[in-house]
């Protein structure tokens, strides 16, 4: 048995290019060479595709701070950045542990915006998570109108 699977390694590795295995031959003629070598960050292309996913997105940069009830008075917070839109909706990352149906309070430096919303999707990334939360309530000032 070791001996027929040594034979059909061998008969592969004959139709190889000579020098293939021993690194003689170089191998950057067989790749393709590219112009753009930015690639995205797994998180950024998580909350991209994210945002993809619902209608009528904008791309926006809005700072804010998120906090979140857990249980006996406590609470999480922390600062992100709103990363895209709609008029009823912000997509952002996160490092807290949300999940869907979580009801968060965001609110800007200035508190011009300042509203409860629940977490509608949730995507992970490598160190965050993308997050897409749904408004409570209309908001009058914010700048994506409905």
């Amino acid at each position: 048995m070791l001996y027929l699977l040594w034979t059909l390694v061998l008969r592969q590795v004959r139709k190889c290019p000579r020098g293939f295995l021993t690194g003689a031959e170089p191998l950057f003629g067989n790749m393709r060479r590219t112009t753009n070598l930015t690639i995205p960050s797994h998180s950024a292309s998580a909350l991209r595709s994210l945002a993809d996913l619902f209608p009528g997105v904008t791309p926006m940069r809005i700072s804010i701070s998120v906090s979140v009830a857990r249980g006996k008075g406590h609470s999480l917070e922390e600062s992100t950045v709103i990363e895209f839109g709609t008029s009823m909706m912000v997509f952002f990352e996160s490092r807290l542990p949300l999940e869907l149906a979580d009801k968060l309070h965001l609110e800007n430096s200035d508190r011009s915006l300042g509203t409860d919303a629940v977490v509608v999707a949730v995507r992970d990334g490598v160190s965050h998570r993308a997050i897409a939360a749904r408004f409570v309530a209309e908001v009058r000032n914010w700048i994506i109108q409905g």
